[in-house]
């Protein structure tokens, strides 16, 4: 198990899918999709993806908030870049989310809370993609993918309601009364369940935001020529962004563009077609990563905090 939560798994794997993509696409035609990709489209569908994370951004700062957290939204954005900066050089997402975490901490605060607050943006950022794809089946219903898939993926929506709903009865529960359980209940839980006003606020951001990169995507595949309706989109792109979050490879690389290519197919899309489509968006990602680190150059606040946590 230590191995297969290791870095070096995770660069495996990585490595391993896109060895096997690359042996089985058509390496030239693949060239010639990114090369005539319109440059305009492209150039929109990244400043909006950097749009999107000074958005999400604004979404984690209403989150802080119930913990104690006022930072102004400028603060939050300059945290959030940086933060994927560091994911860059890591093989999750932890390494981004434990640096914005103590930025925020830095800043008139307590680490874990901090750190609570990173894990609910996450937590919630994902919920949120869950239930964008359940409105996608519950408008179109499966069209071409399996009808369990259909199902489950609205099941998860409405079971993560349900689950928020019981939690405070299944937490009375003899078994989960316990020391550690209960100060992450009374410190990560509790203040979302007297706020509960504002988890729903920012879930509502975090759809809207969600819906708001699925227009990006939109925008994307018009750079490549390709014919993708938005209502699939919606169906599939939120199923392959919730499997690249997964601690299953470097940053997501591989199995986001393996999960075009499947997906994609299955519309009579070619696979140097899909390909390209994921490997744009990973750049596009990557990108956003490079502005965090421009972000960092120019923040000398984030660098000072940085390095007293190195001390």
């Amino acid at each position: 198990m230590r191995f297969l939560s290791s870095r070096w798994f995770k660069v495996a794997v990585s490595l391993g899918l896109f060895t096997f993509l690359f042996y089985t696409t058509d390496v030239h035609a693949l060239k010639q999709q990114l090369v005539t990709a319109r440059p305009l489209p492209l150039l929109f569908a990244f400043v909006g993806y950097l749009i999107s994370q000074a958005l999400y951004a604004y979404k984690w700062k209403v989150l802080a908030r119930p913990l104690g957290f006022g930072q102004p939204w400028r603060a939050f954005v300059t945290y959030y870049f940086v933060g994927g900066y560091f994911n860059l050089f890591a093989p999750s997402t932890v390494v981004g989310d434990l640096g914005r975490g103590l930025l925020l901490a830095a800043n008139g605060g307590n680490t874990g809370p901090a750190l609570y607050s990173v894990a609910v943006d996450r937590l919630s950022g994902l919920v949120m993609l869950v239930w964008v794809g359940a409105t996608g089946f519950l408008l179109f219903g499966p069209t071409i993918l399996p009808v369990t898939l259909c199902y489950g993926v609205v099941a998860a929506a409405i079971g993560s309601l349900l689950a928020w709903w019981l939690l405070p009865y299944v937490l009375q529960f003899s078994l989960f009364n316990r020391p550690l359980i209960r100060r992450i209940v009374d410190q990560l839980i509790a203040p979302y369940q007297q706020n509960a006003k504002t988890l729903g606020y920012a879930c509502i951001l975090s759809y809207l935001f969600h819906w708001f990169q699925l227009i990006l995507q939109v925008v994307l595949a018009y750079a490549l020529n390709l014919q993708v309706p938005l209502w699939y989109l919606m169906l599939f792109i939120p199923l392959v962004h919730i499997l690249s979050a997964l601690p299953l490879s470097f940053a997501g690389l591989g199995v986001r563009e393996g999960g075009y290519v499947t997906f994609l197919a299955l519309i009579g899309v070619g696979k140097d077609q899909a390909l390209a489509f994921g490997l744009l968006w990973s750049v596009l990602v990557l990108g956003c990563g490079l502005v965090g680190g421009l972000v960092l150059l120019f923040s000398s606040e984030a660098r000072v905090v940085l390095t007293k946590e190195a001390e």
